[in-house]
């Protein structure tokens, strides 16, 4: 046998088992670890998707909620899990700012992992009490200003408090961050009149839009959110450095095989295109992603190195 011939042989005996685990993905029911409690915005995106994904091929699909230590302790199942696509995990940025802000992790953020698909788009806003002394950002900016440090603003998790940095470093303030276990109960203090400012999603502040006590003074996303229109982005206020576009996803183990991330991906884009989970999105305010797998890793790759700019500038607090 000629050595041309042989490396054939090895070839296609290696390339066999990647292109049959393809071909018939899943041989099981596919479990879904989403490391953050059930009812968020990750839970709900990645139920909506990946239970039409098990429609569509009827086959079981199994979510599975392990939340704690930022997503640390759910996120540690799959990275120790088989490559064969039956073990993934519904996330979000949180995951790659661990890198910067937890005190050690029992895995690597990224070369544990496989980015396989978006499955949709969110943005933060930035809600003011209705009797706080300002009424704008640029009544915000100039009260926080007279007295530095003492606007306090609610964040609801790393993501949260990231973006509300980058927003005092954009304006040149000083504001005191207070941390809380979720949207729901910074909006509570905030509309109970505890706190004046509060960054939470999109989906958290849309039922809020007829309550008198609150009002929803910017928006992080880029361009003009189709769920609050008439709210003014960061960049139109001139503090384009604050703006952030979040989003929900699907990840796996390290090693899995290329041709084996490609068939999720569609898959997971063709379940996120049916009108069901479309109308799902809506309820939800966030906007649909469908990112080819090339779109993802773009998109993975640009949001770490924001979160390695955010902690060489001091604006991730790493636990101790």
């Amino acid at each position: 046998m000629t050595r041309i011939t042989r490396r054939a042989t090895l070839l296609g005996a290696l390339a066999t088992p990647a292109l049959a685990q393809t071909s018939t993905w899943p041989q099981r029911p596919v479990r879904i670890i989403v490391p953050y409690a059930a009812g968020g915005g990750t839970d709900l995106t990645t139920r909506a998707v990946m239970e039409a994904v098990g429609q569509r091929l009827n086959r079981p699909v199994i979510i599975e909620n392990r939340p704690g230590a930022d997503g640390a302790i759910g996120s540690e199942v799959v990275a120790r899990s088989a490559p064969d696509g039956h073990t993934l995990t519904g996330i979000n940025p949180t995951h790659l700012l661990l890198r910067h802000t937890a005190a050690s992790l029992p895995y690597d953020p990224t070369a544990d992992f496989t980015p396989i698909a978006v499955f949709a788009l969110y943005s933060f806003v930035l809600l003011a009490a209705a009797d706080a002394p300002f009424r704008d950002v640029p009544g915000l900016i100039a009260a926080a200003r007279a007295r530095p440090g003492a606007i306090a603003h609610g964040t609801a998790d790393v993501a949260s408090g990231v973006v509300g940095a980058q927003f005092a470093k954009a304006a040149g303030i000083e504001l005191n961050e207070i941390r809380y276990a979720g949207g729901g109960a910074s909006t509570r203090d905030l509309m109970g009149g505890h706190l004046p400012l509060a960054w939470v999603s999109t989906a958290t502040a849309m039922p809020l839009m007829q309550s008198d006590r609150i009002r929803i003074i910017a928006v992080t996303s880029p361009r003009p959110s189709p769920f609050l229109p008439e709210v003014p982005t960061f960049a139109s206020l001139g503090l384009a450095s604050a703006s952030y576009e979040g989003w929900f996803g699907l990840w796996g183990p390290a090693r899995m095989a290329p041709e084996l991330v490609e068939r999720i991906n569609a898959e997971a884009n063709a379940a996120a295109a049916t009108d069901a989970v479309q109308a799902r999105f809506r309820t939800l305010a966030v906007e649909p992603g469908a990112l080819d797998v090339a779109g993802v890793q773009n998109l993975m790759r640009e949001d770490a190195a924001r979160w390695a700019r955010a902690a060489e500038a001091g604006l991730l607090r790493r636990a101790s």
